[in-house]
């Protein structure tokens, strides 16, 4: 009995994960394009980005404790992570720029700017990469999830 209660519970953390690293991938995604849309002056709001961002953080936390369990490194959340302390110390660079007319600084945050975005995009791909190596790796238990769900 407690045999059959550790397999579902370990087939629900591969599922977990699975989905995890899937929707990761795809708000990152999804920050990317909103984050050209800004740029581009077609979306104005400056909290959407922010609000997925914190969505982002929110899954990597998920995620990163569904593949502890599994014993799987996660180099999506570790990027992730990266990303987030780059783009905080970014930010504080440009706000301490604009207050003392510093284009050092300026240049400097911009430059941690575009790190992260390149850490992001990265991030993105790894997280795909990680669901298609568990779909390779338990494709009976994800297959099953997909029948119990229809």
């Amino acid at each position: 009995m407690k045999e059959e209660i550790d397999e579902n519970k370990e087939k629900e953390v591969i599922q977990k994960a699975y989905k995890y690293n899937i929707f990761l991938g795809i708000w990152i995604i999804a920050v990317f394009i909103i984050f050209l849309l800004q740029i581009t002056k077609i979306i104005t709001d400056q909290y959407l980005t922010l609000g997925f961002g914190l969505i982002i953080l929110i899954y990597t936390i998920a995620l990163h404790t569904q593949n502890h369990k599994l014993k799987i490194k996660s180099i999506a959340s570790i990027l992730v992570y990266g990303l987030n302390i780059l783009s905080v110390i970014g930010v504080v660079l440009i706000i301490l720029a604009n207050q003392a007319h510093n284009l050092l600084e300026l240049a400097v945050g911009v430059l941690l700017g575009l790190v992260t975005l390149i850490l992001q995009v990265s991030a993105a791909i790894f997280a795909l990469l990680s669901a298609r190596k568990l779909r390779k790796l338990y494709p009976d238990i994800l297959d099953n999830r997909r029948k119990n769900t229809n």
